[in-house]
């Protein structure tokens, strides 16, 4: 588990606003003489002769000698000497830069070309069209000032970054690529705004081997990644909770769940990833029926232990060939500002209902309970739906306080379990640390099933049920 770089405990999306604009523009571009008038020019820059040489270098009649001379003479790129040789002109010597370069021209061309920049850095985020929502992660703001004259800024921007935008090959209007005859800037002509969007910044935490947290990457996509650490630091001190270590462990206790606690230091009361190493090893071995993990449940390789443990149940309802529509699974989000807070989320809950039956037999019915405070919580209800909208039918409310709001599971009656516990310790980490496990063992599914649906179905006074009902019900109210 422990990786060159550290050991991710946490994934969040930060979403940036960005910009996408029309720049037309001018730039300065060198092109070629037509053949013979580039090797007359070339054959003057080693050094001056006459209209006879030329024509016997070339092997040129005297008319078309005087053709090519005369146009060079016309266009101020040849003259006389004293001695009666052509020889350069000091605008046709600014052609060159070595003795065997070809002669250039300078000539100012006209262009358009849409790009995106960001409005934290304005960082030029290439002329791709970048289509993404807002949901799935923290947003961030910005300087709305600076938003509100974006156009203006750009136009700096481009002018700035130009260079660096036609080296990533981002003016696909500007074929050159020979870094001599590489482009410059003439003029900004104008900058229009066509859209506004989210840029996603998707975000690893780390831990050192010891348990200690890793300063964050930064993001390659941007010129400096400084201003948007300040931007999320804010945000993630704004949203941080207080300490629940105390109440995790007594909703470990709760759950008859020794193990967790294992990957504890006691000498920095933190998860130490080394002893994390030690007891997947230990449970890898002794056949327990569980594997501890960290992180979300929905990161790439937690949630491939989870579909590796729910495979062999799945195939054997689907060879039973019957419906299995009795067999609850269900998803209990915890109350974690940043659960759900990437778009991993999405492809978890994509495989979480979308497998859930065959063409013929249904294999489990799915549900997802959200937290909100009653079945009058219209607030979160709506933040919900937005949120998770392409489950909507799937989603429920239940009242905030399981195990105080503090563990996530999935819980498939009979057969599997997942609990997470979402650690906050602010004055470690700066966002929370889900630490969790898989079961397959029939006693370990069964104390937690008892502990998830007793909460589920009780009520938490007169007329107040723990299961507030359909969200989509909610709203209708």
């Amino acid at each position: 588990m422990a990786i060159e770089g550290g050991v991710v405990y946490n994934e969040v999306d930060f979403l940036i606003p960005a910009q996408r604009f029309n720049i037309h523009f001018s730039y300065v571009s060198q092109r070629g003489l037509p053949f013979i008038r580039e090797f007359v020019l070339r054959l003057v820059h080693i050094s001056p002769v006459s209209k006879t040489q030329i024509a016997t270098y070339f092997g040129l009649s005297p008319l078309e000698t005087d053709e090519a001379v005369s146009d060079l003479v016309q266009r101020g790129d040849l003259t006389l000497s004293q001695s009666g040789r052509l020889t350069l002109t000091q605008k046709s010597s600014n052609y060159f830069t070595d003795l065997e370069d070809s002669p250039q021209l300078s000539t100012v061309q006209q262009a358009a070309v849409a790009l995106s920049f960001d409005l934290a850095t304005f960082s030029c985020l290439g002329n791709s069209t970048i289509k993404d929502s807002w949901r799935g992660g923290l947003s961030l703001s910005t300087n709305s000032e600076l938003a509100s004259k974006s156009e203006s800024k750009v136009e700096l921007e481009f002018q700035n970054q130009f260079s660096e935008i036609y080296e990533a090959r981002q003016l696909p209007g500007i074929v050159s690529r020979d870094a001599k005859e590489q482009p410059t800037l003439y003029i900004v002509n104008s900058v229009h705004k066509l859209r506004q969007f989210p840029l996603r910044l998707s975000t690893e935490f780390k831990l050192d081997p010891k348990g200690t947290t890793l300063e964050r990457d930064d993001y390659e996509l941007l010129r400096s990644s400084k201003h948007v650490h300040e931007l999320s630091a804010q945000e993630l001190t704004r949203l941080s909770k207080p300490d629940n270590t105390m109440a995790l462990m007594k909703a470990a206790t709760i759950l008859g769940d020794e193990d967790s606690l294992k990957v504890f230091d006691s000498a920095t009361n933190a998860v130490n990833p080394e002893f994390l190493e030690d007891l997947n090893r230990l449970e890898e071995h002794n056949a327990s029926g569980r594997t501890t993990f960290l992180g979300p449940i929905y990161t790439k390789d937690n949630w491939e232990l989870l579909q590796k443990r729910l495979a062999p149940i799945v195939t054997k309802r689907v060879n039973a060939k019957k419906d299995f529509s009795d067999t609850r699974f269900v998803w209990i989000a915890p109350s974690d500002p940043f659960w759900g807070k990437s778009e991993r989320v999405f492809a978890g809950l994509s495989d979480f209902f979308g497998r859930s039956s065959t063409k013929e037999h249904r294999l489990y019915s799915p549900a997802i309970y959200v937290p909100i405070s009653d079945a009058e919580d219209i607030r979160s209800a709506r933040q919900w739906k937005n949120e998770l909208s392409l489950y909507e039918t799937h989603l429920s409310g239940i009242a905030e306080g399981f195990l105080e709001g503090n563990v996530e599971m999935l819980l498939m009656e009979g057969e599997l379990a997942v609990v997470i516990y979402h650690f906050s310790q602010p004055t470690k980490y700066p966002v929370s640390m889900p630490l969790g496990f898989v079961s397959t063992k029939k006693s370990v599914v069964q104390k937690i099933g008892e502990v998830a649906f007793r909460y589920v179905e009780s009520s938490s006074g007169f007329g107040k049920p723990n299961d507030c009902g359909k969200i989509l019900d909610i709203l209708k109210k």
